[in-house]
């Protein structure tokens, strides 16, 4: 096959050059909405007429080579009808300019990804007993590209039954197939007794789980594994203890330091005889952070501070969440919600400022998300469902909502553990209520807000009641990871297990087969609102397997980039201006193929937009290799 010069091709692209009222379109095989108008406005939106180029070779020993260009995209674009048929192979680029390096946001440059409307697409895997281990009960889980790490808490209700056997999930195999998980037990690691964890989080190499005690103290020994190593082998595995006796619930990551989420610490009435029974008496505002680029056994590597020098009620937090400006600490109770601006200096209580949000309704939490414009909170045994306007100001009323959700759709909505975002929906996931006399706490009613609709507004959302999946118990989860199609939940307890954990695995798809790609300038690492991670730029397919992405882990500087994401039968790769930046392997699996409309700078039906313009989109259904991709980005760059 004969691939021509890029810049012989971009020059004999058509441009468009005119735009037209909806009732004065001109006749084109394709065309694209173009949408001016900011998110929630209600203003008609204008069309814009454009072209495509197809490209076929002439070789009819292979499959149709089909690539498509269209110049000149300024604002939000949706390609209803594509010819692209796909197989085992595809190529994604987009030319982009955007002046912020605003990390955390969700930003599609190029998509043919809509998160599916039903919401009844549960299925469960019960994991509870993994190569010979005993793998029941999760605090939050963390995603690094291609495994689900499930982070060890207990196994049992007693508070003292804390373990350290990691679980692992292949995304990238069948579900429900045993031999696609693993376990491996990482409760004694370089001497210590690593176990009793909250949430994960994934730097891009390192694993790391965020100690929360050990069922007689809060402890710092943190543990992290190596991804490029083998999972079993424990020299993949390393701890360290920071001598911190402060329990962490949740983290944040910015880039280079993981922030640890303050729960409790030692309580000064504490009984030598039975420390577990005073664990959560003392709520604790010590905020350790830890540099991801300086060595883990580094003393130096941490830092930390006292929340209380800004307000003495900033303490007892449960997950965290970060802007790309700003971490913002979810209060586990007393409404306080803490934030450090990562801009200034981390000792510095100038740095910081805190928001009683009771008055608006707040009360307690567990996670925190956030969808490019807005910060969410997981309500913890209420329903009283809160969001902060991050173009707002903070200390300002006006930039709070709250929604009460008792009662949507006729289900008791009300206690939340984590939660997720999926482009368009925001998903709250269901652990303990205020039950009624005779009732189990735990439950697992889903509620789910429509991100396009208005907050305050019943209609807005919707909720499930996924208590019983394939034959399954499932209730009471606590967080978990998302690949970019499933949400994966971290199995905790429920009212019919004696007493003890459990490890059925819920999995709730948000696509189906209606989703074949999404090539981001930028993408939501915090999904789960216990776990963190900084992905960068990214590109996702939805394969008949599942979801297969890659990203860099890094943030772009402000400016043009090329951005260019390649699959093939063997590995998808990741190119940023015209150098290989991040490649993972996978298993070789067929794309789907869909019919929906390619959508460009937003996921379709979505409020995930990307915060810049769009001068040029490709795509081809063949693998473009390094010396294409050179030539493409020199070619616009020349």
């Amino acid at each position: 096959m004969q691939v021509r010069k890029a810049r012989d091709i971009l020059r004999r692209s058509p441009r468009p050059t005119r735009r037209y009222a909806h009732d004065q379109r001109p006749d084109c095989n394709l065309q694209r909405k173009t949408f001016s108008l900011p998110i929630g406005a209600t203003t008609p939106a204008t069309y814009l007429c454009a072209r495509f180029a197809p490209y076929l070779s002439r070789n009819p020993a292979m499959e149709k080579f089909i690539e498509h260009r269209l110049n000149t995209i300024a604002e939000t674009t949706t390609i209803d009808k594509i010819d692209l048929p796909l197989n085992k192979a595809l190529t994604v680029a987009a030319w982009v300019h955007s002046d912020t390096s605003r990390a955390e946001a969700m930003q599609p440059l190029v998509s043919q990804w809509t998160p599916r409307s039903a919401f009844d697409t549960f299925t469960a895997y019960d994991a509870g007993h993994t190569d010979q281990l005993s793998t029941r009960g999760y605090f939050g889980a963390v995603f690094d590209g291609r495994y689900v790490y499930f982070c060890p808490v207990r196994d049992q209700q007693d508070r003292t039954a804390v373990h350290g056997r990691v679980l692992r999930y292949d995304t990238q195999a069948e579900f429900k197939d045993p031999d696609n998980w693993q376990a491996f037990d990482a409760s004694y690691t370089d001497g210590l007794h690593t176990a009793g964890f909250y949430g994960g989080a994934f730097d891009g190499r390192y694993v790391y789980f965020n100690p929360r005690d050990d069922g007689h103290d809060h402890h710092s020994r943190l543990l992290r594994y190596d991804t490029q190593a083998e999972f079993k082998d424990p020299d993949s595995w390393q701890a360290h203890d920071v001598q911190f006796p402060h329990s962490g619930q949740g983290l944040a990551f910015d880039g280079q330091y993981l922030y640890f989420c303050p729960g409790y610490t030692k309580a000064p009435h504490a009984n030598p005889a039975n420390p577990a029974a005073s664990l959560d008496d003392e709520p604790s505002g010590q905020i350790l952070r830890y540099n991801t680029r300086a060595p883990l056994k580094d003393p130096a590597s941490y830092t930390i501070f006292d929340a209380q020098q800004v307000s003495e009620q900033a303490t007892c937090f449960d997950g965290a969440v970060f802007d790309g400006r700003h971490i913002y600490f979810a209060p586990l109770s007393g409404g306080q919600v803490l934030r450090y601006n990562i801009g200034s200096e981390f000792s510095d209580p100038a740095s910081w400022d805190t928001y009683n949000a009771s008055p608006q309704g707040m009360l307690m939490n567990v996670g925190v998300l956030f969808d490019g414009r807005h910060i969410y909170f997981c309500s913890y045994g209420n329903s009283h469902m809160l969001r902060y306007d991050t173009d707002g100001d903070f200390g300002h009323p006006d930039s709070w909502e709250k929604h009460d959700a008792a009662q949507t759709n006729s289900l008791d909505t009300g206690g939340f553990d984590g939660g997720f975002f999926d482009g368009r929906y925001l998903y709250y996931m269901p652990f303990t209520r205020n039950a009624a006399p005779g009732e189990s706490i735990f439950h697992c009613n889903w509620l789910r807000y429509d991100t396009t609709g208005i907050f305050t507004d019943p209609a807005s959302w919707s909720a499930h009641d996924a208590s019983f999946v394939d034959g399954l118990h499932t209730t009471a989860y606590n967080a978990g990871a998302f690949d970019g199609r499933f949400f994966y939940t971290a199995p905790w307890r429920g009212d019919l297990d004696n007493g003890e954990a459990h490890g059925r695995v819920l999995r709730y798809d948000t696509l189906g087969s209606a989703s074949s790609f999404s090539l981001r300038y930028d993408d939501f690492g915090h999904n789960g609102g216990l776990c963190a991670a900084l992905l960068g730029p990214s590109f996702t397919v939805n394969t008949t397997h599942g979801a297969v992405s890659i990203a860099t882990y890094q943030t772009l500087a402000p400016g043009t980039h090329h951005l260019v994401g390649v699959y093939d039968d063997k590995s998808i790769k990741l190119y940023i201006d015209g150098t290989l930046a991040a490649e993972r392997l996978h298993n070789g699996h067929s794309l789907q193929q869909s019919n929906t409309a390619v959508d460009i700078g937003h996921i379709a039906q979505g409020t995930a937009r990307f915060q810049g313009t769009i001068a040029k989109i490709y795509l081809a259904n063949t693998a473009q290799d390094a010396t294409w991709i050179d030539s493409a980005y020199r070619a616009d760059t020349e």
